[in-house]
């Protein structure tokens, strides 16, 4: 079969880089938008922590001139919502701290203070941390805080749990019934998404939990943390759709001492062709706004689990499925 290369640039392999200077204290997986990833909005970054660390910043404060979201998760593969590490974080000029304990998206709105992140103790064999600025590049600039850190409450809520809740989402957006794709329908009562064994496809997620713009301040994303085990189709009740809105989709692998190694192989079809094209090693798709994609399958898995992540620039995910006219959209030029 001859290759695929019209949407190669679409589909990156992760390779560890350092990070801006001061920002993290090792190599991690680190994606600009405008750089690394085909103009996306957004500024990407993946690590294992497995000791205890300083980072975002390794030392004093920063801020940003868009949103961002810090993300800490588990990896225990029998409980998505398992974390074992303590962690903090300092907030806004008062150097305002919080410690947390279980998986949390810290929230950081635009010119907001914060730093340095703490990593107090952490188990086996680690934790995941991923950041997402809402800007196509990194750009930041350190500031002076108070002398010592302080207590507060001021931006408690600025720290979230890191759990799913459909029913916020749908109560802000009474008129939408969802994705289209079923995932309103597949939570369980501790706010965790059972797609694989409820229905949507065999080879979805074991675990996922999904996060929107209602849940995040209003910020202009929605993403999500899963885990997948399993060969198969993603989704059963349909092919191809789109979103009003771009987003990236991402693959990793669950053994921090080997982060090149994903442990699965998995097919993605992109573009009206609907090309089919491959990661068996951690990366990630790009889908521009309006740009055709799926099916997703897991073709083959090796390991207890993987990870993957969508990351759409909107607060809501409109992808219902839709009839479209392939040929016509090919033959327009559109992609």
């Amino acid at each position: 079969m001859k290759p695929r290369t019209k949407y190669a640039q679409l589909v990156k392999k992760f390779e560890l880089r350092d990070g801006p200077a001061g920002l993290y204290p090792s190599p991690l997986f680190w994606m600009e938008g405008s750089k690394d990833m085909e103009g996306f909005g957004a500024v990407y970054s993946f690590m294992y922590v497995k000791e205890p660390t300083t980072m975002h910043p390794v030392e004093g404060a920063i801020i940003h001139p868009y949103d961002e979201l810090l993300v800490f998760a588990g990896m225990d593969t029998r409980d998505i919502l398992s974390f074992d590490a303590e962690i903090s974080i300092e907030l806004g000029e008062e150097r305002e701290m919080h410690v947390f304990t279980e998986p949390t998206v810290v929230l950081i709105p635009k010119g907001t203070p914060h730093g340095p992140v703490t990593v107090r103790r952490v188990g086996t064999p680690a934790i995941v941390h991923y950041s997402i600025g809402l800007g196509s590049e990194y750009r930041a600039e350190r500031v002076d805080a108070a002398a010592a850190p302080s207590r507060g409450g001021k931006y408690g809520d600025y720290v979230r749990k890191l759990v799913s809740k459909m029913e916020s989402r749908l109560a802000a957006n009474p008129d939408q019934a969802g994705s289209g794709m079923g995932y309103e329908q597949v939570m369980d009562e501790r706010g965790v998404l059972r797609p694989a064994e409820r229905g949507i496809g065999p080879g979805n997620g074991d675990q996922i939990v999904w996060m929107y713009g209602v849940d995040l301040m209003g910020f202009d994303v929605n993403f999500t943390w899963g885990m997948y085990s399993r060969p198969g189709k993603w989704h059963v009740r349909g092919e191809v759709h789109t979103h009003p809105e771009e987003e990236i989709l991402v693959l990793v692998g669950f053994d921090p001492d080997r982060p090149d190694y994903l442990g699965c192989e998995v097919e993605m079809g992109m573009g009206p062709e609907v090309d089919r094209y491959i990661l068996n090693v951690p990366g990630l798709y790009i889908a521009p706004k309006g740009f055709p994609h799926l099916p997703m399958i897991t073709r083959w898995c090796d390991v207890p689990a993987y990870g993957f992540m969508v990351v759409c620039l909107d607060g809501n995910h409109a992808s219902p499925w839709a009839e479209v006219d392939l040929d016509a959209m090919e033959a327009s030029g559109q992609w």
